[in-house]
């Protein structure tokens, strides 16, 4: 029995996380332990549970007397999840460039191959799946498991922004020249440059949600997104 719930709890979880950050479910919106175990004919106990973890990981708010709630990022939470990324990823990067893994450092130079060849055929979803295999490959470089989960949250609070960075114009090629230069500074061995060219990275990314968020969504949504 004990297992069936964690099993159901997982489902639920892994449901409604995938709602929020693919906006299936909007900033702002309000569901019920109801309404998600009828759309998974599960009970409401595991649900209740999910949401739980979904709101100690920033996606869903326990609003007293209404339920929960999508949480609406605000301009503070962009500037607070990457001063943590920054932080995090500037280490995760000096750590990386003392990985003697040849195979490693390897598939770090292909993922970064492999991110070029997608902007150049103007491939959006190998594009993205490069840069997450890159990232990935710099975490095993770095060797710190937690850092990589806790980014994984952090990532997943700012997801539901990503198709509109995405498509901001320049974005690409300019993202693929900030890439190339941290890794060529953790192939290289230069810790100071690749933590420099990471941090400079992840302030480039926050200006231009910033600049999203105050330019293009405020103006029709009024409040969080």
């Amino acid at each position: 029995m004990v297992k069936e719930s964690i099993t159901y709890q997982q489902q639920a979880y892994d449901y409604v996380r995938e709602q929020i950050i693919n906006l299936g479910l909007k900033p702002g919106e309000f569901i019920t332990d109801k309404q998600i175990a009828e759309q998974l004919n599960i009970s409401r106990t595991p649900v209740r549970e999910a949401f739980q973890r979904l709101e100690k990981e920033g996606l869903l708010l326990n609003e007293a007397r209404k339920g929960w709630q999508v949480y609406s990022l605000t301009l503070a939470d962009i500037y607070e999840i990457f001063e943590l990324k920054s932080a995090i990823e500037g280490m995760v990067v000096r750590k990386a460039v003392d990985c003697k893994d040849e195979t490693l450092r390897e598939e770090l130079s292909a993922a970064l191959d492999y991110m070029k060849q997608a902007a150049e055929a103007n491939d959006r979803e190998e594009w993205l799946q490069a840069d997450i295999h890159l990232h990935n490959t710099l975490f095993l470089m770095g060797d710190n498991v937690r850092a990589e989960r806790f980014i994984a949250n952090l990532n997943d609070q700012w997801h539901r922004l990503r198709l509109g960075y995405d498509a901001m114009q320049g974005r690409t090629a300019r993202s693929i020249k900030e890439h190339e230069a941290f890794v060529k500074s953790v192939l290289a061995g230069d810790a100071d440059s690749a933590e420099q060219y990471m941090r400079t990275h992840l302030e480039r990314v926050r200006d231009d949600l910033v600049n999203l968020v105050t330019k293009v969504l405020l103006p029709y949504t009024g409040r969080g997104f």
